[in-house]
């Protein structure tokens, strides 16, 4: 076997170097990690919705293009509740709104606000409030409330419909502003807030705006980093400590996961590397990944230890027989994880790219590093200890004698699972929620919790229309259509309102006309419209301002469509009978799709089929990987079943009793089977080690076991508590992962126990000793 001689020998070259250089690598490893954690103080945050917006959608493109066409500044929101059974207009939350006007000039880049205090009907033209607030008495705050309540354009912008909720909008001028520049608007905004809330108790009132769910999200992803990382640490050094009876080992897996987080995060902002919100949780991942893979070095090292070898020679043995082995799980690891970037949401691809990199770290320190620290600090045996039997040999075999005992009812069970599971995989439906990425305790969630009380509103979807022409967009005929494709929309069940230009002309006309009921229609030629418009222009109120319906040239103009509440599925369904009708009322006219409600709601089945595809990719690579590194065919096919069965059987029975996923926990399928691909590795390396040399099934199934059993039920102990920590987190979207990844983790290691073995008593009929002879 010339072949084996010669893989035999590399593995015994490699042992050899990192054994007898041991204290000149581990040098060069502290140097290297001292220079790289320089990088950390270069590390960043980038925590917009846009690095999760699937780039392959070709929405984004037209988003882009209406967001050039109509460029928008950015807005704060205030939202004013009042009390139950009251309306907003009482002295308390008037006052509140009152002081607001007078302070928000402490907001930086501020452009102005917009409240119901200043507002002017645009068909009465008069004031809402004409006299100070003070002067008002309660009856005419009701005759106030009712005309409020009674004017469409205010209760479509400022007002909800029952008068219990009010917007104050405050616009910014957010263009080419910096990150760090966006989080103090952010602060100002909410020292703003608890400043109204102090002189204002009696008021319930929130703020909301992009800069703070981007700043709750931040301040989530920080407070995950800095709260759970040193968990998960000392719970996996805890683990190495309890299974090898020995501190100065959990001290070893300390110093090893600590330099390659180092390295990892240092290297990460060396590149430039942001952290968002998928991304942040890979530190956390390369942790785990990084005890896993020293666990298998430390568990050969102590058996070798046992038989009475120096720690030179057991470790030299560790290494080499151990080589091969952690090469391929590292990576088949990695592999897994890289597939990640067949994904098009940027927050995907640089999770998958920061924890294959950190995969790189913990494999080279473990070959750099972890030598010497486990021939420094180890301690030899005592002789009472060296007849002690190693860890978990007495469940072991009691695990391999149950499996020879009910082998067929083992073989049966688990493949009628595995059979339904699979079948079931199709219930589950994917729903992405941005709020998944806020704490569900913060006030981000709360206010969208009120408004959508109170409102009774969903998304909002813009959509632009090109009339191709200069001019087009205010010709009467194309302005009918548009008219009449607004009345389609209002009939439908699931939109609560309609805002565009048709509007406001027809508002301006009845006004000209004394504010006449049959004059609200639309002017008959273009040149009454472009006077309207100039007209308009001189008194236009800043929350409606005619530059968000019609560009500069009027060919394009832009329809706000107000659906009710509403799953992404729906939005899509509705988003489809948009396209169908305007496509059946507008023979020369584009419709262009300009909301990034829209393209998140896409997002749902995109991000899921990329990650199938790229899933399928991995699964592909690591078996060509597994059918080298094994030399058989055979084998590396027959290993892709042990990798598929618990994910599968995990997501299908989460499809029977939840049934609903964040899309970005598809992630789960291509990151688990980088991991468990690391016990079947394991298993059948060591299984084939058996069946070349000779021995038949049954005791290569056993040798396999007893000699990778202990690290392999370490390694998922420490998976799963790692993971368990993500329960905690802040965000529903790591619970949803912590939650499907632990018993996806533990059960591969039990059907690499059970499953496995009696798979292999079935299915292998191409390693005999007479082939080995040969050989």
């Amino acid at each position: 076997m010339k072949i084996a001689t010669r893989n035999f020998s590399l593995s015994q070259r490699v042992a050899h170097l990192t054994v007898a250089n041991h204290k000149f690598l581990i040098m060069l490893a502290t140097v290297i990690t001292l220079l790289l954690s320089v990088g950390i103080l270069q590390t960043s945050f980038d925590t917009s919705l846009n690095a999760l917006l699937t780039e392959s959608d070709p929405y984004l493109d037209e988003l882009e293009l209406l967001s050039d066409e109509f460029p928008t500044n950015s807005e704060i929101r205030f939202a004013f509740i009042a009390q139950p059974g009251e309306t907003i207009f009482t002295p308390p939350v008037l006052n509140a709104i009152a002081e607001l006007k007078e302070t928000f000039t402490t907001i930086p880049r501020i452009r102005g606000i917009t409240t119901i205090l200043e507002f002017t009907s645009p068909e009465t033209q008069a004031r809402l409030f004409s006299k100070p607030l003070e002067e008002y008495s309660t009856p005419e705050l009701l005759e106030v409330s009712e005309n409020a309540r009674k004017d469409r354009l205010l209760t479509n912008n400022l007002l909800s419909k029952n008068g219990a909720l009010t917007f104050a909008v405050i616009t910014l001028n957010s263009r080419d502003i910096a990150n760090e520049e966006r989080m103090e608007i952010a602060t100002a905004v909410l020292d703003l807030q608890s400043q109204l809330r102090l002189s204002n108790p009696e008021v319930t009132l929130f703020a909301n705006a992009d800069v703070l769910l981007e700043q709750s999200s931040q301040q989530a992803m920080i407070d995950d980093l800095t709260t759970l990382l040193p968990i998960v640490i000392l719970l996996c050094v805890l683990v190495i400590c309890y299974c090898f009876k020995s501190i100065t080992l959990g001290i070893c897996i300390l110093a090893h996961v600590l330099f390659t987080v180092l390295c990892t995060v240092g290297a990460l902002g060396y590149l430039s590397f942001a952290f968002n919100n998928i991304s942040i949780i890979a530190p956390l991942v390369v942790v785990i990944i990084s005890v896993a893979t020293s666990v298998h070095i430390i568990s050969i090292y102590k058996q070798a230890l046992y038989k009475g070898q120096s720690k030179v020679a057991s470790m030299r043995h560790s290494m080499g027989y151990n080589f091969q082995p952690v090469t391929l799980a590292a990576l088949t690891t990695a592999i897994g994880f890289s597939s990640l970037n067949m994904c098009s949401s940027p927050a995907v691809q640089d999770f998958g790219r920061i924890v294959a990199i950190g995969i790189i770290f913990s494999y080279l320190l473990t070959l750099f590093m972890l030598p010497s620290l486990l021939i420094w600090l180890s301690q030899l045996p005592k002789d009472s200890d060296s007849t002690d039997i190693p860890f978990l040999q007495n469940q072991l075999q009691q695990i391999i004698d149950f499996t020879n005992l009910h082998d067929k009812r083992i073989f049966w069970t688990c493949s009628t699972i595995a059979v339904v599971t699979l079948l079931m995989l199709p219930l589950n439906e994917t729903d992405f929620d941005r709020l998944d990425f806020v704490a569900d305790d913060s006030e981000i969630r709360q206010y969208y919790d009120v408004v959508s009380e109170h409102m009774n509103r969903g998304p909002a979807l813009t959509y632009g229309i090109d009339s191709t022409l200069e001019n087009g967009a205010i010709d009467p005929i194309f302005l009918t259509k548009i008219d009449e494709f607004s009345q389609w929309l209002v009939s439908q069940e699931d939109v609560e309102s309609v805002i565009n230009l048709t509007d406001v002309l027809k508002t301006i006309n009845q006004i000209v006309n004394d504010n006449q009921e049959e004059y609200f229609l639309l002017p008959v030629d273009t040149e009454t419209n472009t006077n309207y418009l100039n007209a308009y222009r001189t008194v236009e109120m800043n929350y409606i301002p005619l530059a968000r319906f019609l560009n500069k040239t009027s060919s394009q103009l832009t329809l706000t469509v107000n659906a009710l509440p509403m799953s992404n599925q729906e939005i899509i369904d509705l988003d489809n009978r948009i396209t169908a009708q305007f496509t059946k009322s507008f023979e020369t006219a584009n419709l262009i799709h300009g909301s990034g409600i829209l393209l998140f709601a896409r997002m749902d089945e995109l991000v899921t089929i990329e990650l199938l595809q790229g899933y399928s990719i991995s699964l592909l690579l690591i078996t060509l990987c597994l059918i080298i590194g094994f030399r058989s065919l055979y084998f590396g096919i027959l290993s892709v079943v042990p990798n598929l069965v618990p994910a599968t059987i995990v997501f299908g029975l989460w499809a029977l009793f939840v049934g609903q996923l964040d899309p970005f926990v598809m992630m789960l399928f291509s990151i688990s089977i980088g991991l468990v691909v690391d016990d079947t590795v394991h298993i059948l390396s060591h299984y084939l080690e058996g069946r070349r040399a000779g021995a038949n099934k049954s005791d290569s199934i056993a040798h396999s076991i007893k000699v990778a059993g202990p690290a392999l039920t370490i390694t998922t102990l420490v998976l799963a508590f790692g993971t368990t920590v993500l329960i905690f987190a802040n965000t529903l979207y790591f619970q949803q992962s912590a939650k499907l990844l632990v018993p996806i983790v533990v059960l591969a290691l039990v059907l690499d126990l059970l499953y496995l073995p009696t798979i292999l008593k079935r299915f292998d009929n191409r390693i005999n000793t007479q082939e080995t002879v040969t050989s």
